[in-house]
């Protein structure tokens, strides 16, 4: 629930207050908060009065519209009913005639007519409010006054004042959590009155010392809330609801007690309340009910000694009901999720599509808005990769709970990005009804086509991408050489082919050093072919993209201790078992054995991928390294040295 602390006195309207009901109506006390979480558009509210005293009087009490535009809030209300008249006796009279006297009056009329709030959520926690009312009093008084003339006499005259008044005030909401609230009011901060004419009714003006409201919203469970407002001229008041779901909709119930150290006895009065509210429309009827007993008149001392500080509730009011009906006529969605922020994890290597499926390219610190289990659906798009908005994945996300959502993107294959370019993502939310209610924009760095994370099993996808010219290089080389291969036993085939391939590819090829920092340029075989030479990185990716064009099997070495440079070389199955290793070489130190899928022992030789003099060297220079790293140096158990399956 997001609150707004709005500055008004407390104690202006009775009922349900603060709760997640009634929120951002007018039904709720006007000091505590008032909440447009839920309100995207356009709130009406009417409210219908009966005061009981010997009379009892009805009146349309007020009138009032709230607008919402993103997290700021704009309410404006006309308040026919909020004013109170006082009839004294002044204790004069003039005396018409031997029998026949009349006692002089006055009367006092309070009324509140307009209100002007807005409202701002500073970020989760912090909310601001300010708030504007204008009051009109009219106190008229019947005074004796002489005429002179040939026969001096005695007249009644009526003494009439009117006195505008504005208040303003401010407010402040901080936000612990879902379940506990604060926030502190001023009252009458600041005030602008026209001066009376008459000098006696000073006296009687409203009263506009200074002092502040301190309220406390607390939910010890899922559907009871508890309210508490303090005043510093020692006045409180305390509201205990309870909360029960109807299919899509809720029925509130509450009690309020409150303590004004103008009024009898020590708790003054309570106010039951009960509350239906729906998507489209809420109903509350609402009352209050005074524990002394009141008399319909008083004195005009006790009026001129205390005077008012409130219009409706005051030491001269009596027990009153009000019904008030809601109309949320909203014209967008009601925001069920909200972004609070988004921290982008990846940069995007658009070579390594196939990581973004499985890695999150952002996390997103979400919000459920509601008192419902939601389903959290996440999308992106990322300017200059995506054309259309990509949802991929759905979590679920507890009532009022906050949680870190993973983000994935999809890269299509063929996105050709020729230089790295600093872009930006839109990331969206969507919750169960598939609508839209969040999104937030981040800067991202889009990498090249080139571009490559530095890790070693990556390479694969630079392999996997050039893979149908591979395969078109390697047969048109492998074409040249058919009779030669037709005469191999086929159990030597996968090697020669190899072997054809190497001496054949390093004709052409110069190593070019490029020692590798964070992110490196990677080439694809097509590249390095027709650059005629490349790194390690480079000259990896292309003789294994051969190999495995035509079905042999290739891994990756990463030889990840030599400081700061790290080396990659090449591991070719020959699909040999460990009896036949001896038709290739009788030195057993020259392959590895490792196991196949099957369970099945099979033999693979390492080739030095930079040493472009012949396949003997390149396979011998291979065997020595990875004998010492990885074997010798215990590499492959304590990570030195990995190897790192293509497919």
């Amino acid at each position: 629930m997001s609150a707004i602390t709005m500055a008004q006195q407390s104690f202006d309207i009775y009922g349900l207050w603060n709760n997640e009901l009634l929120n951002s109506s007018e039904l709720s006390l006007e000091q505590i908060s008032v909440s447009h979480s839920n309100i995207k558009d356009w709130l009406f509210s009417i409210s219908y009065g009966s005061e009981f005293s010997r009379k009892t009087n009805s009146y349309l009490n007020q009138i009032s519209f709230i607008k919402s535009i993103s997290d700021h809030s704009f309410s404006a209300k006309y308040s026919p009913g909020f004013q109170k008249e006082f009839l004294f006796s002044t204790g004069q009279s003039i005396i018409l005639s031997d029998t026949n006297s009349q006692s002089l009056r006055a009367d006092y009329l309070y009324k509140e007519l307009f209100r002007f709030r807005y409202s701002y959520n500073l970020n989760q926690k912090i909310s601001l409010g300010f708030d504007l009312k204008f009051f009109n009093q009219i106190f008229t008084q019947e005074v004796i006054k002489p005429v002179f003339s040939d026969t001096n006499y005695l007249v009644i005259e009526t003494e009439k004042d009117e006195i505008d008044l504005w208040k303003a005030d401010v407010g402040f909401s901080y936000k612990f959590s879902e379940n506990f609230l604060i926030n502190l009011s001023s009252i009458n901060l600041l005030t602008s009155e026209s001066a009376p004419q008459y000098e006696y009714n000073k006296n009687f003006v409203l009263n506009k010392n200074r002092y502040f409201s301190f309220g406390m919203y607390f939910k010890p469970f899922r559907s009871s809330s508890l309210n508490i407002i303090y005043e510093s001229d020692k006045s409180f008041a305390g509201s205990i609801n309870q909360f029960f779901d109807i299919n899509n909709d809720k029925l509130g119930i509450s009690i309020a007690v409150y303590h004004d150290k103008l009024q009898s006895p020590f708790i003054n009065s309570f106010s039951p309340s009960l509350v239906y509210s729906s998507e489209y429309f809420d109903i509350a009827l609402f009352g209050v009910k005074y524990l002394e007993e009141r008399k319909d008149v008083s004195s005009f001392q006790k009026f001129s000694d205390k005077r008012i500080k409130n219009i409706l509730h005051n030491q001269f009011s009596f027990d009153r009901v009000n019904f008030t009906v809601n109309f949320k006529l909203n014209a967008k969605t009601e925001q069920l999720l909200k972004i609070v922020d988004v921290e982008i994890k990846r940069d995007i290597f658009p070579a390594l599509s196939e990581e973004y499926l499985d890695k999150p390219v952002a996390i997103a610190k979400v919000v459920n808005l509601t008192d419902k289990l939601l389903s959290v659906k996440p999308a992106i798009k990322i300017n200059g990769i995506n054309k259309d908005i990509i949802q991929l994945g759905s979590f679920q996300l507890a009532a009022f709970d906050t949680a870190e959502i993973p983000v994935y993107a999809f890269i299509p294959e063929n996105v050709q990005i020729d230089k790295t370019t600093l872009s930006y993502a839109e990331i969206y939310l969507y919750s169960n009804n598939d609508q839209q209610d969040d999104e937030i924009q981040k800067p991202i760095l889009i990498n090249s086509i080139n571009s490559w994370d530095g890790e070693v099993k990556n390479l694969r996808y630079f392999i996997r991408r050039d893979l149908s010219f591979a395969q078109s290089f390697a047969k048109q080389l492998l074409a040249d050489y058919k009779s030669q291969l037709d005469t191999l036993p086929i159990a030597l085939s996968d090697f020669y082919k190899t072997k054809i391939i190497f001496n054949n590819v390093v004709k052409n090829l110069t190593y070019v050093s490029d020692p590798r920092i964070k992110w490196d340029f990677v080439q694809y075989p097509s590249e390095t072919l027709k650059l005629k030479g490349g790194d390690c990185d480079d000259l990896a990716v292309l003789f294994s993209s051969l190999l495995e064009s035509i079905g042999i099997e290739t891994a990756l070495v990463d030889y990840r201790a030599r400081d700061d440079i790290r080396h990659v070389n090449l591991l070719v199955n020959t699909k040999l078992s460990p009896q036949q290793a001896n038709l290739i070489t009788g030195n057993d130190t020259k392959y590895f054995i490792r196991k196949n899928e099957s369970g099945i022992d099979e033999v693979w030789i390492p080739l030095e991928v930079t040493s472009l003099t012949d396949f003997d060297t390149a396979w011998i220079l291979g065997s020595e390294i990875f004998n010492d790293e990885a074997l010798n140096k215990m590499g492959l158990l304590n990570g030195n040295v990995q190897i790192i399956e293509v497919y």
